[in-house]
């Protein structure tokens, strides 16, 4: 029987819907949130209803010591079997952007997080699946979000090297999401009109998502390898 299954980030939006796709595929869920309890207990409630446990799990990727913790600082009977590192912060930036802020606080959550968990999970379980959530910009350089697009392509090049490191016992991959949603504030059509631009001139959903997360689940013979969820974007 599958043990648990931690999502980072999966309060709301696609972590929310990786934590119900792997809810389905018959894992319990750890669902780590930082600030948005109210949306993380009405996710525990919907996975619950689902015949899942759905535990909480606050932390705030900043601090190294709570990020550690949601590994190994939870009593529980089954052990952790995936690890889904899916929180995200997502801010504008370019080279003229002043001081190196911006770039500390977007390498503190989506990359420096990943990459303790990532440690913490081989430490404590030595087994196992790492899904790494990245971004179908990764493939470019061209940016209105440059600290954020680095620490992304940072957490690229670790699931590359952890794939080649950690096996055969831990398969890590990638999946890299396009025009999925629109960013917090932005209209439907923002994205819509952003969807006209890439090869399969439309918007894809969450669901496409989950299918992404159940194939990496279930073909236990690939690892090292990135998903690109984005209508082609990454070709251009």
């Amino acid at each position: 029987m599958p043990g648990f299954a931690l999502v980072t980030g999966a309060s709301d939006r696609i972590g929310r819907s990786l934590a119900f796709t792997l809810a389905y595929l018959g894992y319990d869920i750890l669902l780590h949130y930082n600030s948005s309890e109210e949306k993380a207990w009405d996710t525990r409630r919907r996975i619950k209803s689902l015949g899942r446990e759905c535990l909480l799990c606050q932390a705030d990727f900043k601090d190294e010591a709570e990020t550690a913790q949601l590994i190994t600082g939870f009593g529980h009977e089954k052990p952790i079997e995936i690890l889904v590192n899916n929180a995200s912060d997502f801010r504008e930036s370019d080279i003229h952007t002043e001081g190196a802020g911006l770039l500390d606080h977007h390498f503190a959550i989506n990359f420096r997080a990943p990459y303790i968990l990532t440690k913490s999970f081989v430490k404590t379980y030595g087994k196992g699946l790492i899904v790494n959530i990245l971004d179908t910009k990764v493939t470019g350089n061209e940016t209105k979000h440059l600290d954020y697009l680095i620490s992304k392509k940072a957490l690229e090049a670790f699931t590359h090297i952890s794939a080649l490191q950690l096996g055969p016992d831990i398969r890590v991959n990638g999946i890299a999401p396009g025009i999925i949603l629109p960013p917090e504030g932005k209209p439907e059509s923002y994205i819509e009109e952003l969807a006209e631009g890439i090869p399969l001139q439309r918007v894809g959903d969450l669901e496409n998502l989950s299918q992404a997360l159940r194939f990496l689940v279930q073909n236990t013979f690939v690892t090292g390898q990135v998903i690109f969820v984005d209508g082609g974007e990454h070709l251009q």
